[in-house]
């Protein structure tokens, strides 16, 4: 009984403590973020005056606060979204605070100091994450409680493929490829973008595994779609330029026999004509096709052959279910071509290394600002942008969905294509990899 009067006792200065917090922590923080404007150099002097950062309006929300300022003349959005990190940093610190809500999920037993020391430490390592956009006004969003840094897969239903966590209320965002059919990835190397790939691949097997169809380019050098090679699903891989050209030759006659089947059929699309199969063509770094870093003549012909088909696929494909998914971690100047861009509805980038880079892959800037934490990224459609965190995806679990498609292969299948060279004695044997063929050179007996 005593101990109940106690805990109670606590609990309720506790509660009473955290609701007088409660009604000045926004002006607390509001004012925080002012200083923090004024101490990283974004007031301008006009002459004798400065003229600040003003606060027009706040909102508190069920995830946290949202501030919109007026920013003074002379200065840009950009120019706050370099200093995001400052604003960032400045706003977290190791102060300890409970909220009601906090402790409305206690278990009040005898438990509860164990819960309490819990739920203090928690406290001191819980971090606030900002976001900023600009209407007209400078939107800087308070989140009480970071995304998560991973998220394990979870395959999608139909043609929806998962695409991560938002920070609304943590709900799991789908990409549907029958209402978007193409989509543009982007961001610097080992943030997410192949795990992302990987993940599409996986659910589209799981949930579709009898009408989904690949065809599969991968320009670096195969070491990430090479798993893929053997499954049912896929009609044709490409692991260097030339090959390129005649996966997406092949894709583009397929994407015309359907084209000629749906004239006849006096149909618009393949919804309306009940065609289930989807063909998807997945090029992971795009950039490699990109006509100006050809170094030959035959070189850049060759490139130009390959743009010429992708627009050709974004432009017509999508009624005829073709979908285009075009990779790349050097998102600069005509990297993607202009037509698949414009024909791609959803954008996805993790992290860049610049504004310049961000706006080639979602046509503004923000995604340089991400967090360096692998698989954030920016989702943008025609109507939404939001930070997520995409999916996880373990080699086991690729693995395991592979291993369920794999061809039935014959002994003339599993023959390796192997060209022998004799070379002389004293050289250690090795296999090099000539677009399709082994060549092995062995030691003369």
């Amino acid at each position: 009984m005593l101990f109940e009067i106690l805990t109670t006792s606590i609990m309720g200065g506790f509660a009473l403590k955290a609701y007088a917090k409660k009604q000045g922590a926004s002006s607390n923080e509001s004012g925080k973020i002012q200083r923090i404007i004024s101490l990283s150099g974004l007031n301008v002097k006009d002459g004798k005056d400065t003229l600040t950062t003003q606060l027009i309006r706040k909102k508190k929300h069920e995830w946290g606060w949202e501030y919109k300022y007026r920013i003074p003349l002379g200065r840009s959005f950009e120019d706050y979204q370099n200093k995001q990190h400052i604003l960032e940093d400045g706003l977290n610190n190791r102060r300890q605070k409970l909220s009601l809500t906090d402790l409305k999920e206690l278990q009040f037993d005898s438990g509860i100091i164990d819960s309490l020391k819990s739920l203090w430490t928690n406290k001191l390592s819980e971090t606030k994450e900002i976001e900023l956009s600009f209407d007209g006004l400078l939107i800087i969003r308070v989140y009480d409680n970071p995304l998560p840094k991973r998220v394990e897969f979870q395959a999608g239903e139909d043609w929806k493929v998962p695409v991560g966590i938002t920070r609304d209320q943590n709900a799991f965002r789908f990409h549907d490829f029958e209402q978007i059919p193409h989509v543009v990835l982007g961001g610097a190397t080992r943030y997410g973008k192949s795990n992302f790939i990987n993940s599409t691949i996986t659910s589209l097997l799981h949930s579709k595994p009898d009408h989904t169809h690949l065809f599969l380019i991968d320009l670096k050098g195969g070491v990430e779609l090479c798993d893929y090679e053997h499954i049912k699903q896929t009609i044709s891989i490409a692991y260097e330029p030339e090959e390129a050209l005649e996966t997406l030759q092949m894709a583009y006659e397929k994407m015309r026999d359907i084209q000629f089947k749906m004239r006849s059929l006096g149909k618009k699309n393949v919804q309306d004509a009940g065609i289930k199969d989807r063909y998807f063509i997945f090029i992971d770094e795009v950039g490699e096709l990109n006509p100006a870093e050809a170094v030959t003549k035959e070189d850049r012909q060759l490139k130009q052959s390959c743009q010429a088909l992708m627009s050709q696929i974004a432009r017509l494909g999508a009624g005829l279910g073709f979908r285009q998914i075009l990779a790349t971690q050097y998102p600069t100047g005509d990297v993607i071509p202009r037509q698949c861009k414009q024909n791609s509805d959803a954008k996805l980038s993790f992290r860049v290394q610049s504004a310049v880079a961000s706006r080639v892959v979602l046509d503004s800037e923000g995604a340089e600002c991400l967090p360096q934490i692998k698989g954030r990224a920016i989702y943008q459609t025609a109507d939404r942008k939001e930070i997520l965190q995409t999916p996880f995806i373990k080699s086991e679990v690729i693995q395991s969905v592979i291993d369920l498609h794999k061809k039935e292969t014959s002994v003339d299948d599993n023959e390796p294509s192997i060209r022998f060279i004799p070379v002389k004695k004293g050289v250690r044997n090795h296999v090099e990899r000539k677009g399709r063929t082994d060549i092995v050179t062995f030691e003369e007996i």
